[in-house]
């Protein structure tokens, strides 16, 4: 009885702690995607300047939310790993909004949009699942 109810207080504090780093990387996310964010022309062209400065501004601030409550090897891994996924969903999400011709007055667009922030957000529940394993 007592090994349940110990159990059920780390599972506790795990999944609190847990969730503050999820906060923590939804407010990296916002300041890498809309105070860091640059109007760069090429996030189109697969491995272009200004999409790999935006992958590295999500890698540094995943790193810096990490290295906090997991281990160095632990943090440089889902820092990457936030890194190029946040990578891809942008870079498909530039290729569509070019093919299509959208652009913000096209409900298309905001749609589109929603469903990369909504992939973003998946990507840190990657990660915490990841953690929390």
């Amino acid at each position: 009885m007592t090994s349940i109810i110990l159990h059920s207080i780390i599972m506790e504090i795990k999944m609190g702690e847990l969730l503050i780093i999820f906060i923590w990387l939804m407010l990296k996310h916002t300041i890498a995607d809309y105070l860091l964010q640059r109007p760069w022309k090429d996030k189109g062209i697969y491995g272009s300047r200004g999409g790999l400065i935006h992958a590295a501004h999500h890698v540094g601030g995943a790193f810096i939310v990490l290295m906090f409550y997991v281990s160095f090897p632990l943090a440089v891994l889902l820092s990457v790993l936030d890194g190029i996924l946040h990578y891809h969903i942008d870079f498909a999400k530039n290729n569509i909004k070019r093919i299509f011709k959208l652009n913000n007055t096209q409900t298309l667009y905001w749609g589109l949009h929603g469903l990369d922030q909504y992939l973003h957000v998946l990507t840190y529940v990657l990660i915490i699942w990841l953690i929390g394993v």
